[in-house]
This record gives C-alpha cells, sequence and structure tokens, in this order.
C-alpha cells in the first residue's frame, strides 16, 4: 500500500459517491458530507481487505462506520439520517455482482452459485452494519432521554 493506491482509492471512492449523490439529486449542503462519509467507509474496507480479514468483515465495519457518521452529520445538519446513506455507494458488490450473473450466462453453475452467496452475504454485512449503527444510536439516545 503505496500512498499513490490510497490517493486512487480516496480520490474515486468520494468522487463515486459524489456523482452518485448528484444523480439521486441530493441537496447541496449533504453533499459534500456525504461523499466524505463514503469516501471513509470505503478506506476503512479497503484497509481491513488489504489486511487479510476478507471483505466480509470489511463491508460490515465500513458500513457501520457509515452509519456512525451518517448520524453524526444529520445531527450536525439538522437533516433526516438517509440523506447520508449514499454513503454506502462504494461498498455495493457490483463487480462480484456481475461476475455472477456472468458465471450464470457461461453456465458456469459452480461459480455462479459461489458468486451469488458471496454476494448476498456481503449485501448482509453491509445492511447489518449499517442497522447496528442505527441501534447504537437508538440506545444512546434513550439514555439521554430517560
Amino acid at each position: 500500500m503505496t500512498l499513490y493506491h490510497f490517493l486512487i482509492q480516496a480520490t474515486f471512492s468520494y468522487l463515486g459517491t459524489f456523482t452518485f449523490g448528484l444523480f439521486i439529486n441530493l441537496p447541496k449542503k449533504a453533499l459534500n458530507s456525504s461523499s466524505l462519509i463514503g469516501m471513509a467507509g470505503w478506506l476503512l474496507y479497503w484497509f481491513i481487505f488489504k489486511l487479510g480479514y476478507g471483505s466480509i468483515l470489511g463491508n460490515f465495519m465500513a458500513a457501520l462506520l457509515v452509519g456512525i457518521l451518517g448520524l453524526f452529520c444529520s445531527i450536525k445538519k439538522k437533516m433526516p439520517t438517509t440523506m447520508f446513506s449514499s454513503g454506502l455507494v462504494p461498498l455495493v458488490p457490483g463487480a462480484s455482482s456481475y461476475q455472477a450473473l456472468s458465471a450464470f450466462i457461461n453456465n458456469e453453475t459452480t461459480i455462479a452459485v459461489s458468486k451469488t452467496i458471496h454476494v448476498a452475504m456481503v449485501a448482509g454485512a453491509i445492511a447489518l452494519g449499517y442497522v447496528t449503527a442505527q441501534m447504537i444510536a437508538d440506545l444512546i439516545y434513550k439514555r439521554k432521554n430517560v
């Protein structure tokens, strides 16, 4: 991992999240924050993956980070947390989904099933990480109000 690779990963994860935010018409005051959150989530995933812990744990931890940062930004900017959930976009397993579909089309059933299961596990890890962040926020909020 060199500084060059880090800058490439950071730049393109930010730009990918930013353009998706433009595509779904995010408000201007949420666009930069959401893009920075997406970049932070992707970089955490990338570091965990490069350390050899796998894509499932990396996606879970990154989605957890995106959820927590999204909650902080929603409080700071007084906006719904859903405005910052576009930070999950870089984590979506698009390449694996494409490979699974390609394997199905080419009648490589074993590879196709394996890739499909992996995509489902990654998607589940992303969902579980994001929901865990929401649950942590609910627990903290309830303790403050009790």
